[in-house]
């Protein structure tokens, strides 16, 4: 078990949203005297170089415990500050990774340790020396997706070597996932989004100790894809977390997506379950997470599965959830009630074709395509989230005529791709702007991925030769080394990543994804929800209007969400 002063190493194991594979991606000297060290407010810490893609030397400093394990006593309670090290910590080891068992590529074993609140900073130059606060870097910090049920920070997914041939400083972090980082009693024993603030944890982390790395905590920058673009959104819309960054990228996932946000009820539901799974007590709460902890980890997260009701869905039974109003709470609001902490900068967008992440499992083979739609009266409410409407049966009416209606596979399967985007990303994005226009006097761009690469994500959702456009996830190899991907990139590939970066590392720091650096096309933010402006990113990048304009279909629906409109009530 590692401790605060030695990080043990474990296989690097990299347990990204979609695949788990084992690589070594460097070499280092953990003995040799050439290595970078930064003194810190809780003491110093000895990494070791790396080398970016276009040649530049940085420094690492890897698996830096930025909480205590959450284990035990502290199982289930808000992370607590790791406190000072003494002697010298070496930052040259992998984190261990989370808990956890991936559902998209159909993981049967469980992985992981709960000893794993750990986090990476990469510097382009390492110094001690007094830093005027011009000279200080802005800061970067990357949450990992996986659906809040997988994924990690470790070097081996998200590297640096791309994004620091640019004047950034770069964090990756951990943090709790599943019921051990999601589950919610809805009282004071666990409020509930533990994960959420392991991730608001690290963001005091850098508060405190990244003026020693050369950063600026003045100029902090979060970013994420899929549940960590929703956790992006979610910090936007947390009183606690205030403060702690200055600007935010949502890629592919923001608050509202429905397989992020708890609705009504749910948390509590689930969480019976939790205990009818595990032999324990369901009430009172005091009694049933007390028994939760003298439970194996991996028991725990063994139960993910006995939640799923066709293939792994519901994807994610955890989730994030209004907690109770009570001190240190994350989240004490509505996602879709104004929040009181102040507005930030945004980016904010799509892929393409996000739906693949899902679609593509069902259409790339026959049987799975035949169970999906004959049963589809049965897993369209599962799937999509709307079991719990009390108009179940006209959402379903609705979705065939809208997405699957007729005999033609091709238009059918071209429907699925289409309702899954609609219903987990588009939809939910362009509804989340629209909100965030209403209060937020900062700008917002939005943007859509179109480039293609030679390689796609649909590669491990289902079919390793298909092409289903620009799927979930292409944005990511664009911004790290994705290296278990078949095809080698391109230099077109390699062009456009280095675009890419640039509007991400000019809005890291300035606020302004057209500068520093100049950009081909001068992308504007949304001025309103009638025009919805967005940049369509690919190799020559245009200024659009009205971004996923079919989704809008969905604010017609009787979701949860929807039926506090009474016109909504009034056609029903």
């Amino acid at each position: 078990m590692p401790n605060k002063f030695t990080i043990e190493a474990p296989r690097l194991r990299v347990n990204f949203v979609f695949f788990t594979f084992t690589l070594v991606l460097f070499c280092y000297d953990a003995s040799s005297e050439e290595r970078p060290a930064v003194t810190t407010p809780l003491g110093e810490v000895a990494g070791y170089y790396m080398t970016t893609r276009g040649g530049r030397q940085i420094s690492a400093f890897t698996a830096i415990p930025f909480a205590k394990p959450p284990v035990g006593e502290l199982r289930f309670k808000a992370p607590v500050p790791f406190g000072p090290w003494e002697g010298v910590l070496d930052a040259t080891k992998v984190s261990p990774i989370c808990v956890q068992r991936n559902p998209y590529v159909r993981q049967k074993d469980i992985v992981g340790q709960e000893d794993c609140l750990y986090l990476n900073v990469y510097v382009p130059a390492t110094t001690n020396d007094d830093k005027s606060k011009k000279e200080l870097l802005p800061v970067m910090l990357f949450l990992h997706g996986g659906g809040w049920m997988c994924g990690d920070a470790t070097t081996a997914m998200y590297g640096p070597e791309f994004l620091l041939d640019r004047d950034v400083i770069l964090v990756t972090t951990n943090y709790r996932l599943g019921p051990l980082g999601f589950l919610s009693t809805k009282d004071e024993h666990c409020p509930g989004n533990n994960g959420l603030k392991d991730q608001q944890e690290a963001l005091r982390f850098i508060q405190q100790n990244i003026e020693s790395f050369g950063g600026n905590k003045d100029s902090v920058t979060i970013f994420g894809e899929s549940a960590g673009g929703s956790s992006v959104h979610f910090h936007m819309l947390s009183d606690t977390s205030a403060g702690l960054f200055h600007k935010a990228i949502s890629e592919s996932g923001t608050a509202l997506v429905p397989w992020a946000e708890a609705p009504p009820g749910e948390a509590l539901r689930n969480a019976f379950k939790l205990a009818k799974f595990l032999g324990c007590p369901p009430a009172p709460s005091e009694k049933f997470i007390a028994c939760l902890r003298t439970k194996d980890s991996y028991e725990i997260i063994g139960t993910e599965f006995d939640f799923y009701a066709w293939d792994y869905e519901p994807m994610t039974p955890f989730k994030a959830v209004v907690e109770p109003d009570l001190p240190g709470a994350f989240l004490t609001r509505n996602a879709r009630d104004t929040p009181k902490a102040p507005s930030v900068p945004w980016m904010t967008g799509l892929t393409k074709n996000e739906g693949c992440l899902k679609s593509v499992w069902i259409t790339a083979n026959d049987t799975r395509y035949e169970e999906f739609i004959s049963g589809f009266d049965t897993i369209a409410p599962v799937t999509f989230y709307y079991d719990n409407s009390p108009f179940p049966e006209v959402i379903t009416k609705k979705l065939r005529q809208k997405y699957i209606n007729g005999n033609n596979r091709k238009v059918i399967e071209n429907g699925i791709l289409e309702i899954y985007s609609d219903s987990y990303f588009n939809y939910p994005a362009i509804e989340a702007v629209e909100l965030t226009l209403n209060h937020s006097p900062e700008p917002i761009y939005l943007y859509e991925l179109t480039y293609r690469a030679a390689n796609s994500f649909s590669q491990i959702f289902g079919d390793p030769e298909g092409d289903y456009g620009v799927c979930h996830a292409d944005d990511l190899m664009h911004l790290f080394p994705i290296h278990f991907l078949s095809q080698p990139f391109s230099e077109k590939d390699i062009e456009f990543s280095k675009y890419l970066i640039t509007l991400w590392t000019n809005f890291a720091t300035s606020g302004n994804p057209n500068k520093p650096n100049n950009i081909p096309t001068i992308w504007k933010p949304v001025t309103s929800r009638e025009k919805m402006e967005y940049l369509d990113i690919g190799l020559k990048s245009r200024m659009k209007e009205g971004l996923a304009t079919r989704s809008r279909f969905w604010g017609s629906l009787p979701l949860w969400h929807n039926l506090d409109s009474q016109r909504l009530r009034d056609e029903l």
